[in-house]
């Protein structure tokens, strides 16, 4: 009696075998101080230099008219906020135009360079078109869901900052701006997978449509959603503890000489550097899981497609 050969099923090697973003982390270390790398770091940098250095001079020009940067942190009153704005000269501080102008440019920086370092990392073209329809792809996919998962955690949050416990006081304080730092982190996850799927053909499909396309780079982020959680909001405690460090530093030394000035302003900038070499990890992470993701696809898409030529020869 003749039995039927059992049907075939699909063999993937170690390399082709479905893997968390957690994995790509090692890997991900090299590459930060390629030529992109350093025009991250410079852009970052940049980016905040322009508030660092204008928020120093204010300290600097208030230390005899406001009690601020001489008691910083000592329970600041809504008259002295007030009184550093109106009579603190902030309107009048350069802090309105030079910072607009370096945050800007430096984003712009910042943003184009983590393309060109992505794509690298990815062995991808870096042109403007799928750096631009990306992001409107993700306003598509990405922003209604970020922003309902960010509401009812910031909702939690709300509830239990009202119960009356300190502790739980603390960490709805503490929560609420994670919570908005890790949505946004998320916004830009969703958009740098997005940017290298315009980039490829969507495997499985026999000309490429839209659906799947956003279809495909959605479960990308949603499929993990522990490990990424946990990358987002890691990444996003890092770089705002750093800040808030040197912020609470100049806090409490107030800004009363030239020599705190610089000091800050060159505190802030090597923490602008450090984050931006993180902000450069997590954009190489992102590229290799992409990178391996669309490996895996592929390898599915063709045990499929053998298999219904198979199916097609017998019949």
């Amino acid at each position: 009696m003749d039995h039927e050969a059992p049907p075939a099923t699909i063999q993937l090697s170690e390399d082709q075998t479905p893997r968390g973003p957690w994995t790509f982390l090692r890997p991900a270390l090299s590459g930060g101080f390629s030529p992109w790398g350093w025009g991250l770091l410079g852009g970052w940098a940049l980016a905040m230099a322009g508030p660092a250095f204008s928020w120093g001079l204010l300290l600097q020009k208030t230390a005899g008219q406001s009690a601020l940067p001489s008691h910083w942190g000592e329970g600041i009153t809504a008259r002295d906020i007030w009184e550093l704005w109106v009579n603190g000269g902030l309107r009048h501080h350069p802090v309105n135009s030079l910072t607009v102008h370096t945050l800007g440019l430096g984003l712009i920086i910042v943003l184009w360079c983590g393309w060109r370092m992505q794509a690298e990392t990815a062995s991808l073209p870096a042109k403007l078109g799928p750096w631009l329809l990306g992001a409107l792809d993700t306003l598509l996919v990405g922003l209604l869901p970020l922003v309902a998962v960010a509401w009812c955690l910031s909702s939690v949050l709300g509830w239990i900052g009202h119960s009356g416990l300190q502790a739980l006081g603390w960490a709805s304080f503490v929560g609420h701006p994670l919570v908005v730092m890790a949505a946004v982190s998320a916004f830009n996850l969703q958009w740098w997978l997005l940017r290298m799927g315009r980039t490829t053909r969507v495997p499985g499909a026999t000309r490429r449509t839209y659906g799947r396309h956003l279809g495909w780079h959605a479960r990308m982020l949603w499929d993990h959603p522990v490990q990424w959680t946990l990358l987002m909001l890691g990444g996003t405690a890092a770089r705002g503890f750093l800040s808030f460090l040197i912020l609470f530093l100049a806090w409490r030394l107030g800004g009363a000489t030239s020599g705190r000035v610089w000091g800050f302003f060159l505190l802030q900038l090597g923490a602008a550097a450090i984050n931006a070499w993180l902000l450069g990890w997590f954009l190489r992470t992102a590229a290799l899981f992409w990178q391996h993701d669309l490996k895996v696809r592929q390898a599915r898409a063709d045990f499929l497609e053998s298999s219904r030529a198979a199916k097609s020869m017998d019949a």
